[in-house]
């Protein structure tokens, strides 16, 4: 389960995007680091700038083998959000394959060539229609911010394939009414959750004041991270619908979850209610098969791990800031993340 809020229409910048990633806090993770996908980060040589051979930004899911990811940049500006559809069911007769392939390939396929031999968008995702209903339900939203006007361009397959051009918002009537500010989470992009509603408006507000108030992009970043904050205690899947931040959910086989805050002492967990989740498990990852080693007996904590901020501006200078919400720490215990502990970057695209 994912979110993210964008908007191509604040005057200096190609994009704002504003995003959390919800998964299973065991589930193998790089953190986000410049690489090309061919190997795994090397953390060890820092992460204050790029190496010269790697051009992708962004987490990789290892919990894939292959190693796809949910939310990537490039150095020539390709960006790209992957979200799962949850509680919008295929049209019949269509349905995932009895081996679906790993939804993560769809973003990775996309970020993965090397500045020079980008494929072309919109012809990208027409390749990816034919086979679209194999996969489990997901949303593929793609920019491409490099020319002077971004090409943005979305693929789904439920409740059946569709693709659409977004880069004239007013042939739909649900995405234009807040074309200034728009959001996706698990349900098709005209068909916008309740939290992706409000935290659409929350962005045009938050860039309002912080407009008035004439801040600095850090600043800016610091609001757009309070528009991910917005949380509500989740008894039911129909919950997830209005909650931006997920928080901390016990989902062991049982289905009995214990939503508890995270300590800031030793990761102990203090119960505030147990409640039963009675609809479909909202345990979402990138893959179809969620690689969680853990004991039936030990909790399977679930909730917003990472949120991240990507201001790119008109000129190319780019900010990509990725913050922990929760993790595990060294006894497997959940806890908050820490803010010193995040990773900043910033580079300048070449621009046409």
């Amino acid at each position: 389960m994912c979110i993210a809020f964008f908007t191509l229409s604040q005057p200096g910048y190609k994009l704002i995007l504003a995003s959390n990633r919800d998964e299973f806090l065991a589930r193998p993770t790089e953190p986000a680091q410049w690489h090309d996908f061919a190997s795994s980060p090397d953390l060890s040589q820092g992460s204050d700038v790029s190496k010269p051979e790697t051009w992708v930004l962004s987490g990789i899911d290892k919990g894939s083998a292959n190693g796809g990811t949910w939310l990537g940049i490039t150095k020539d500006l390709r960006v790209g959000i992957l979200t799962n559809v949850r509680l919008t069911p295929p049209t019949p007769p269509l349905k995932a394959s009895p081996n679906p392939p790993s939804r993560g390939l769809l973003l990775k396929q996309f970020l993965s060539p090397p500045p020079g031999h980008a494929p072309d968008l919109q012809a990208y995702l027409e390749s990816l229609y034919p086979s679209s209903g194999d996969y489990e339900g997901f949303n593929l939203l793609l920019f491409s911010l490099k020319g002077p006007k971004a090409d943005i361009g979305y693929l789904t397959n439920r409740p059946s394939p569709s693709l659409k051009d977004l880069n004239d918002l007013s042939g739909s009537s649900n995405l234009s009414k807040n074309a200034g500010c728009m959001g996706i989470s698990n349900s098709p992009i005209d068909e916008p959750w309740p939290k992706v509603q409000d935290g659409s408006r929350q962005m045009e507000d938050t860039l309002k004041a912080w407009q008035e108030n004439v801040e600095d992009d850090k600043a800016l970043i610091e609001r757009l991270f309070g528009v991910l904050s917005h949380s509500k205690e989740i008894k039911t899947a129909e919950d997830t619908k209005w909650s931006t931040t997920i928080p901390l959910i016990d989902l062991s086989p049982t289905l009995a979850q214990r939503v508890s805050t995270p300590s800031t002492s030793g990761g102990k967990q203090k119960p505030n209610d147990e409640v039963k989740i009675k609809e479909e498990n909202p345990s979402v990852s990138v893959d179809t098969v969620t690689t969680v080693k853990q004991s039936d007996d030990k909790p399977k904590w679930y909730g917003t791990r990472t949120s991240t901020i990507i201001l790119v501006k008109d000129n190319g200078e780019t900010t990509f800031v990725e913050r922990d919400i929760l993790r595990l720490d060294g006894k497997g215990d959940p806890i908050s993340g820490d803010v010193s502990s995040q990773r900043w970057y910033e580079f300048k695209a070449e621009v046409e």
